[in-house]
């Protein structure tokens, strides 16, 4: 659908929550903060999105924020669901448009509780916990917010200090210390690369200063980075002007994860062809989310 042609919805799509899609009285409505987003990935395992678009929901409810809020501070065991809505835009206002499509017309605070959503291919209603889909145990946040990032870059060229014992001869004399230098190895080095989410250059950047600093270990490779797509390679095959993953347990090896066990993980996949999202996610949410497709552009 057009944008052009989105004054056409009866709802405005920042009347629904993009988190659980329910529609939002103002004063209950939320702004897209940094803690929203950090706590949507880390209990969801995939970034919050589609914000540049504008058939996208640009706010989370008061009660989904809270719940984050508390799962992130361990005071509930976490949210109802297990996959928060799936937002993509949609194809027409009658039979494909999740804002023409809820009846909001005289509804107040208690009559919003009656209000009927459908689940349709441009708005797929949340996927509430089960065995199989368990609630997470929030471990820290997937990513840090802008001061924790300039904090970490600064530390991770930090040297770390152990003081030894000495015996003080007179109050002037001061303790000598011996100097150690955590270094990374390639492994921890891929890790931290991931973990920050750097281009090709960037990284051999990084490798390439910290190696100057000493912080590397002897036997790291700073051009690892120039050809570490071609490691990935194999993994992957194209057809129908799709990239996807041939091989998930030798993909998971080569990143580093020894041991795939299916039960651990489970696939999230939007079928969409204008917003293609097919991820594996941690149960827990331990690990990182792979991508296993993506069109071919």
């Amino acid at each position: 659908m057009a944008s052009s042609s989105r004054h056409k919805c009866k709802n405005n799509p920042d009347s629904f929550c993009y988190i659980c899609g329910v529609y939002t009285l103002s004063r209950q409505r939320r702004n897209i903060t940094s803690f929203v987003k950090r706590a949507y990935i880390a209990y969801f395992g995939i970034p919050l999105g589609d914000q540049d678009k504008k058939w996208s929901p640009h706010i989370v409810c008061h009660n989904c924020e809270e719940m984050l809020r508390d799962w992130t501070k361990g005071k509930r065991k976490g949210l109802p669901f297990a996959i928060p809505m799936v937002w993509r835009e949609p194809q027409d206002h009658t039979t494909d448009c999740y804002f023409c499509m809820v009846n909001t017309k005289g509804v107040g605070k208690k009559s919003r509780q009656t209000l009927s959503y459908p689940s349709i291919p441009s708005a797929m209603r949340p996927v509430p916990h089960s065995d199989r889909l368990p609630p997470p145990v929030f471990s820290g946040f997937a990513f840090p917010n802008d001061e924790e990032t300039k904090l970490e870059r600064e530390e991770i060229v930090e040297m770390e200090y152990q003081k030894t014992d000495t015996e003080s001869e007179s109050e002037d004399s001061s303790c000598e210390t011996r100097v150690t230098v955590q270094q990374f190895n390639q492994s921890e080095l891929n890790d931290l690369v991931r973990d920050l989410d750097l281009p090709k250059q960037a990284a051999e950047l990084l490798a390439s200063r910290l190696k100057e600093k000493q912080v590397l270990d002897q036997s790291v490779k700073v051009s690892f980075f120039r050809k570490r797509e071609e490691l990935l390679l194999p993994y992957f095959s194209v057809e129908n002007k799709l990239v996807y993953c041939n091989d998930i347990p030798g993909l998971l090896g080569q990143l580093g994860i020894s041991s795939y066990d299916p039960g651990e993980w489970r696939l999230f996949l939007d079928s969409s062809k204008r917003s293609l999202k097919c991820v594996l996610l941690h149960n827990g949410n331990v690990m990182e989310l792979f991508q296993l497709v993506t069109p071919l552009s």
